[in-house]
Order: structure tokens, then sequence, then C-alpha cells
């Protein structure tokens, strides 16, 4: 059999690839998406408690919730940045 291809298969493989790279790069924007609407919720949820101490203290008091979320932001945005591993399937 012929190792070479013709240009239409070889054209099919190639339509077949961009459109398995999009659909990936789609999936991946929606994790991440996924994840700030977590990192969202969570400052909600901490800011909450930062409020019912501030309360409770009837003072305002260092504002915690930054260290955790500025973290967890800082992870996310590497998340972004960081090179992609060039196989399939798996992380890492």
């Amino acid at each position: 059999m012929d190792d070479r291809l013709d240009p239409v298969t070889r054209t099919s493989d190639q339509d077949r690839e961009k459109a398995l790279a999009r659909e990936r790069d789609r999936k991946d924007l929606r994790e991440w998406l996924a994840e700030w609407r977590y990192w969202l919720g969570g400052g909600v949820i901490m800011s909450a408690v930062w409020g019912v101490q501030c309360l409770r203290k009837d003072e305002l008091g260092f504002y915690w919730p930054v260290t955790p979320l500025g973290v967890w932001a800082a992870v996310l945005v590497a998340i972004a940045l960081w090179p992609r591993s060039g196989g399939g399937g798996g992380e890492g």
C-alpha cells in the first residue's frame, strides 16, 4: 500500500484535526470560565463571613478574603498563560 495520501484525504484529516482543536479550546474556555464563577462564589461567601465578623465586632477588620482570593486568582491566570502540553487525552 502506498504511504502517500491523496490531497482530499490529507485535507479531510487536517480539517478534522482543526475541528478537534477548536472544540478542545472551547471546552477548555468553558471550564476556565466555570472556575472563575466558582472563584466569584467563594468570594461572596468569604466576604459574607468577613462582613458578619465585622458586624459582631462592631468594627471593620482586615479584609482577610483578599489572601485566598488572590492566590486562587493567580492560579487561574497561570492556568490561562501556562503552555498546554503537546499531547492529547490526559492532564499534565
